[in-house]
């Protein structure tokens, strides 16, 4: 790991805004982040990737296969000494799709001499760093806690490439923000009308003969009568001197906060391409679910596998994979169909049709075709198809 001597560089403007605290940014200003809505949609996001198991393949003649060692169970038990794989993978995927603006970096520890040289230790996550360009633009560092890091000794996780500066991810940007700031207003206007201390405006009428209209007598009758300092308790008014009519304020069903909330929703489901019933808009779809696995999920599942393969493994016929089959929406007993049909075929054992409906092995190990199943290469030497019976059954 190469290290540098910081430069006096300012954080970019970007950043600043991106994953600034409240008592740094301007007053008034609401953060991307800051919206519940779209930090419902991150969370979302991360969690699901989170959960996914991290494979360590190999390439042989016959075909991929798992391998089970060191490194696979450091990287899907914990690739962090201070976290979990969940914890760890859903950190990466959160900062890509906020605070780090479509960049998450990784700092790997490996041991150097003793018993085992090279051994992995650690994947620690380096929240705030952020790439630096270099003189030419065509290369980046990056910086961290005051230091600067070659960008080869790092893993850096991206989301979107950027247009102008492929090397840095690129996030979610102005549309969100426009977003936040739509939902940020509706929470606003619905919070003030339903606060506690929130009074709808009053009328009094008094009668015309009376001496209240001038200022000063107008002021005593509203410190008299008209002020109180709890909230809910009713006035006390001279009867036949004046009567007070409320006017009732706008409902919420009025104002359409209701449906103006669901429109932003579904606005930031299609900002960040999943189904809008994720924020609580709709009912389930399991077709739709899978849809957003297939074209948003298992997109980003590839470029973290694809960051790990290339930063960590030496062997050219190894590499990592999140398998499909451990995020799309099944039921039990689909995976238990289809363990069976594949296991009728010879396509499965017994053990890998228990492991589909979530059962402990039971040394089911022989492959185990229904009888009326033959070899292709035997389909000639039927006995239906042999001259001397007639071309019938024997």
């Amino acid at each position: 790991m190469a290290l540098f001597k910081r430069r006096n560089r300012d954080r970019s403007i970007l950043a600043w805004f991106l994953s600034g605290s409240s008592s740094d940014l301007p007053r008034g200003y609401l953060r991307l982040l800051d919206c519940p809505e779209i930090q419902a949609a991150i969370d979302t996001y991360a969690s699901v990737i989170g959960s996914a198991t991290i494979y360590l393949m190999e390439h042989r003649d016959d075909g991929d296969h798992r391998l089970h060692n060191r490194l696979a169970r450091k990287l899907d038990i914990t690739p962090w000494s201070e976290g979990t794989r969940q914890a760890w993978v859903s950190w990466i995927v959160s900062t890509m799709m906020g605070e780090g603006d479509g960049n998450a970096f990784v700092l790997p520890h490996f041991a150097f001499g003793g018993d085992e040289p090279g051994i992995l230790l650690d994947l620690e996550p380096m929240p705030g760093a952020v790439p630096v360009a270099l003189d030419d633009g065509r290369s980046y560092e990056v910086l961290w806690r005051g230091q600067r890091f070659d960008r080869r000794a790092l893993l850096h996780f991206r989301l979107f490439p950027d247009p102008q500066f492929p090397w840095r991810g690129r996030g979610y940007r102005m549309t969100g923000a426009e977003l936040a700031d739509a939902i940020g207003g509706a929470d606003a206007l619905k919070a003030s009308l339903t606060s506690p201390d929130y009074k709808p405006p009053m009328i009094v009428y008094a009668d015309v003969d009376s001496d209240f209209f001038s200022d000063e007598k107008r002021e005593e009758l509203r410190k008299k009568y008209l002020e109180d300092t709890d909230s809910g308790k009713p006035w006390i008014l001279p009867e036949g001197v004046m009567k007070a009519e409320q006017f009732k304020p706008l409902s919420l069903t009025d104002l359409a906060i209701k449906d103006t909330t669901e429109l932003n929703r579904t606005a930031v489901a299609a900002l960040y391409r999943m189904p809008p019933f994720l924020l609580g808009v709709g009912p389930f779809n399991r077709e739709e679910y899978n849809a957003w696995i297939k074209r948003s999920v298992l997109p980003v599942c590839q470029g973290i596998t694809q960051v790990l393969t290339l930063g960590l493994l030496d062997n050219e016929d190894w590499y990592f994979a999140m398998p499909e089959k451990r995020i799309y929406a099944y039921t039990p007993l689909e995976l238990v169909d289809m363990g069976l049909a594949m296991s009728d075929r010879g396509f499965a054992n017994g053990d890998e049709v228990r492991d589909f409906a979530m059962m402990d092995p039971a040394g089911l190990t022989e492959f185990r075709p229904l009888e009326n199943y033959i070899p292709w290469d035997m389909v000639a030497l039927q006995s239906k198809l042999q001259p001397q019976n007639g071309g019938k059954n024997a």
